[in-house]
């Protein structure tokens, strides 16, 4: 049993592996042994089925299955012990001849590999990027605040609604005649938020009215959404389609939105206890916030300028025609169509993982463990921010970031996020960068 690569050219290969029957004899013996000892076959006891009948009847799919995993193997002995850098994995040649299981004494199996390009990678201060930096002017800061303010702010009782009014409210279902319906839809004490009313007309019906006010309103103009009506009406959303529209709604208190005050209980509400003492000090974790999440921003734009300039620099050939053939067998759904229009960018990806890896391996760059738990911990703190949740315990962080990391996808996903940010980082040291100051508007446009 022999392996032997055949080089087509820089990028592409083929690898012959020969086997002999004799090489699989032992094991193909000792399989039909087994399926004896197991075999149900009609008019014989388990266990009694002639050697020869077990032959007849399976030989050939256990000469195949046992040269499967003897080829398998032999490959992947083959790839480590010389240190092939194969894009994709082997792929069963097109030339590959009609294999005989019952009379061939001698197999021949032909893969096809693509093999990763040879290059070098010189960074050096001749290549340049651009840092975009934000300004954090007055206004920005005070969005930012005014945001805070919405966030934590409440609703308290008032004696007039307005547009922006909260309504704790009786409906009670009515026919056209205006009169109540007496086996009709029922609720007491729900809330309506006048700005999610849907229809205009309705919506002017409820501004500018008090406590113990008395509205008729069509309830599927109001919410189109049949899952808005079902959880205010608490009905099953399938009850929702055959059901009387007609309302009459009962006001029984109206209450008002009001922001937050800048006080203390606010600023614990935003960072945590105390870690915010007045408004100075809070304008001033306003000013960090913003310019910390720009930084984020920025970093990401440079990573994409990083990418694109290294990726069109070098210039990576890759054996496309063999990878297009492994994303079509990696990928049975894949039309022709999807191939065409998703394979140019499949090809830049691969080539930017390629020089990343290059990098990381040439300076032994690494994650560890603790910092993987402190990047999981901050893509956690990042969750819960969006759900006005801005102080979380460390212990309940910990415990959280140990339930992610044993999840194999998100372990593996966080993990190339973190390489490739410390690679990023190396580039950024070895190169050039030139500021340039940009407003969040100019910086937008980048994107586009």
């Amino acid at each position: 049993m022999e392996v032997v690569k055949n080089q087509i050219d820089e990028l592409n290969a083929n690898l012959i592996v020969s086997v002999a029957k004799e090489d699989i004899a032992e094991n193909v013996e000792k399989t039909i042994k087994d399926y004896k000892r197991k075999a149900n076959v009609a008019g014989f006891r388990l266990g009694h089925v002639p050697i020869g009948l077990i032959k007849k009847m399976y030989g050939n799919e256990i000469i195949a299955e046992e040269l499967n995993k003897v080829v398998s193997q032999s490959l992947s002995e083959f790839l480590v012990k010389e240190e092939l850098n194969i894009l994709g994995e082997p792929l069963p040649s097109e030339k590959q001849q009609q294999v005989d299981f019952g009379t061939q004494e001698q197999f021949e199996f032909i893969f096809d590999i693509g093999l990763s390009p040879e290059f070098e990678i010189k960074l050096t201060k001749h290549d340049k990027i651009n840092k975009y930096v934000i300004k954090v002017d007055d206004d920005m800061i005070n969005k930012y605040v005014e945001s805070y303010q919405q966030r934590f702010g409440s609703f308290k009782e008032t004696e007039k609604s307005d547009e922006n009014s909260m309504l704790k409210v009786n409906l009670v279902q009515i026919d056209e005649n205006a009169e109540e319906i007496e086996d009709g839809v029922k609720v007491e004490d729900v809330s309506i938020s006048i700005k999610m009313i849907k229809d205009e007309e309705i919506k002017k019906q409820f501004v500018g009215i008090t406590k113990d006010t008395y509205i008729d309103f069509d309830l599927k103009k109001a919410y189109p959404n049949d899952a808005e009506i079902s959880s205010l009406l608490k009905i099953e959303k399938d009850q929702v389609e055959g059901l009387l529209s007609l309302f009459r709604a009962q006001v029984l208190v109206v209450k008002e939105f009001s922001k937050a005050e800048l006080n203390q209980d606010f600023y614990n509400q935003c960072f945590g206890d105390n870690a915010v003492n007045n408004e100075e000090e809070f304008k001033e974790r306003i000013v960090e916030d913003i310019r910390a999440s720009f930084q984020r921003e920025t970093k990401y734009k440079m990573t994409i300028d990083i990418r694109e300039k290294f990726t069109k620099k070098l210039d990576l050939k890759l054996p496309e025609e063999f990878l297009k053939r492994w994303v079509i067998a990696t990928n049975k759904d894949i039309t022709d169509e999807q191939l065409e229009s998703e394979f140019p960018r499949f090809i830049e990806d691969l080539q930017w993982t390629l020089i990343k890896s290059k990098i990381a391996k040439e300076n032994d760059l690494k994650v560890d463990e603790e910092e993987m738990k402190n990047a999981a911990k901050q893509q956690l703190l990042a969750q819960f921010s969006q759900y006005g949740m801005s102080y979380v315990p460390d212990e309940y962080l910990d415990k959280y970031a140990v339930e992610m990391l044993s999840k194999r996808e998100e372990a593996n996903k966080l993990y190339e996020q973190e390489i490739e940010e410390k690679i990023v980082d190396f580039v950024v040291e070895a190169i050039k960068i030139e500021e340039k100051e940009v407003t969040i508007d100019g910086f937008n446009e980048l994107f586009k």
